[in-house]
């Protein structure tokens, strides 16, 4: 089933014949009809990313073709557009499950497990300004201009870069990367950034006025271009980081409870948009702790390696708390956990993995302390306590 046949389904525009089809599909399983009502509650949920009104009807005809989902605007409510990202990481997840048929075996422990499930890859959705949509993926070639900017990827990365003597217009772009996935962003000011799995950047083609801003849920590590006469801030919820030219590492995915923004050179300052007088400033080597909800940043020093070593390849967990690790797991190997006991969740481990293993030697090597058990049934997988 073509993924975007539910999609128009879920926004009424199925025609007869797309409708009879999807119906067909829907009868075959209970599998189906799972999935189709796993994509109904992720649009349904949605989550918001720009709060500037637009006009509704040109909003509506632009949903097509974009992974996000648009609220419409009652009497004097303002229109938002969700930036459906879980929909957009559901698009490739729904599509493997829809392909793949369950595995009718039972589930089997690691150590007895033939299953094999891959590490993730570089993989991304780029949506566009004008409601155009992008899978990037190894061996797909990009080279498109918008708003005077020319927008090119060969795969495995994405870069802007302004046209010399073109009037350059702000357009916004959102890079997508779903579970399983990470991709490297060149933006057009020059400042990379590398976007791990389960991470959403929204950022504009091209950097004009004061400042330089882009909104990012997930997590990033951004090496900044020098501009000192243009800050460069990134917006995860309430919290604002604001730099002129470093090296930082920001998470901020939005299961967590908190936002940890890590310092691995220059300076930083990190405050909270309603309470921007109140700040903390960040050197090398110092970390801020922001519990959502509290209106308090914290502040401590850290290993940093702990925090960046992902973007390198690796996992490297530090008395981290299994339930922690599973999440990570579970965000890069693109399945899900589920914990037999509760218990289970606070074993703590201390570990330095490479991130391109297949999943089974991970758990293997978290089995050997003895203390926890795993089995792998499809792309589920079940911890509890070792008997």
């Amino acid at each position: 089933m073509d993924f975007i046949i539910i999609w128009k389904k879920i926004h009424e525009t199925l025609t007869d014949e797309e409708e009879a089809a999807l119906q067909r599909w829907l009868k075959e399983s209970e599998e189906h009809q799972r999935y189709f009502e796993k994509v109904q509650q992720y649009y349904a949920q949605g989550s918001d990313f720009d709060k500037t009104p637009i006009d509704t009807q040109a909003a509506f005809q632009k949903v097509i073709g974009r992974a996000k989902r648009v609220q419409l605007k009652k009497s004097n409510q303002f229109i938002t557009y969700a930036a459906s990202i879980a929909a957009c990481i559901l698009l490739l997840l729904v599509t493997y499950l829809i392909l793949k048929p369950f595995d009718p075996e039972p589930p089997t422990t690691v150590s007895q497990s033939v299953q094999t499930i891959a590490p993730g890859s570089d993989k991304a959705i780029l949506l566009m300004d004008d409601g155009t949509s992008y899978n990037l993926s190894s061996g797909k070639n990009l080279d498109v201009e918008e708003g005077g900017t020319q927008i090119s990827s060969q795969g495995t990365s994405l870069k802007y870069e302004e046209n010399v003597g073109s009037a350059a217009e702000v357009k916004y772009n959102t890079l997508v990367i779903p579970k399983g996935g990470q991709f490297f962003l060149t933006l057009a000011d020059g400042t990379e950034v590398w976007l791990n799995a389960g991470t959403t950047l929204r950022y504009p083609t091209s950097f004009i006025g004061e400042e330089r801003k882009v909104e990012l849920t997930g997590e990033a590590y951004f090496e900044v271009s020098k501009n000192a006469e243009m800050p460069f801030r990134v917006i995860t919820g309430e919290q604002v980081v604001e730099v002129l030219g470093t090296s930082f590492n920001v998470s901020s995915y939005q299961e967590d409870s908190s936002i940890y923004t890590t310092l691995v050179e220059g300076k930083v300052s990190v405050f909270l948009e309603k309470t921007p007088q109140v700040h903390e400033i960040l050197l090398p080597e110092q970390q801020s702790v922001f519990v959502k909800g509290t209106g308090k940043i914290d502040q401590r020093t850290v290993e940093v390696e702990q925090y960046i070593a992902w973007k390198d390849g690796w996992f490297y967990f530090q008395n981290e708390p299994l339930e922690t690790i599973m999440q990570t797991l579970s965000r890069w190997y693109d399945v899900e956990v589920q914990f037999v006991n509760e218990e289970a969740k606070k074993f703590r481990f201390t570990g330095k993995i490479k991130k391109y293993e297949d999943l089974k030697e991970v758990l293997n090597l978290l089995e050997k302390t003895n203390e926890v058990t795993f089995k792998i049934e499809r792309r589920y997988i079940t911890v509890a306590l070792k008997k």
